[in-house]
């Protein structure tokens, strides 16, 4: 929850965590560094053939050493074992250091979200097709 607190600033109820790992046990990565959670993916099957990442988040500490590439690698080949076409996400319009990311692991911005997050800000829909395994 922290993690989600500094990296997204979003604030979520607890329950909502566990209830996204119930929906889809492998669609919830966590990266730990001794112990500690440094990083995670949670995501959800939102339709058939196709997969929504929740919340996605990487400490600031740890950041640009791989993990996040480590966690979207791991997830993208899940969905293709799995079948999915695609995967969805949304992402702050602010956030250009994500958006970059995201683009290198093959998203495109399809659209725009406006007023999309708790503070107003606006935010892009980004989609990844992906073939089946």
């Amino acid at each position: 929850m922290d993690l989600v607190k500094a990296s997204l600033r979003e604030n979520y109820p607890p329950n909502l965590y566990l209830d996204v790992h119930h929906w889809w046990k492998e669609g919830f990565l966590v990266a730990e560094n001794s112990g500690q959670v440094i990083g995670f993916m949670a995501c959800v099957v939102n339709a058939p053939g196709q997969s929504r990442v929740l919340m996605f988040a990487i400490d600031a500490p740890y950041r640009n050493q791989g993990i996040g590439t480590q966690l979207m690698t791991t997830f993208v080949r899940e969905c293709a074992v799995r079948g999915m076409k695609s995967i969805e996400l949304e992402v702050r319009q602010s956030n250009l250091a994500a958006i970059r990311f995201y683009e290198r692991h093959g998203f495109e911005i399809t659209y725009t979200l406006e007023h999309f997050y708790t503070d107003g800000e606006d935010g892009y829909k980004m989609i990844k097709h992906i073939g089946a395994a």
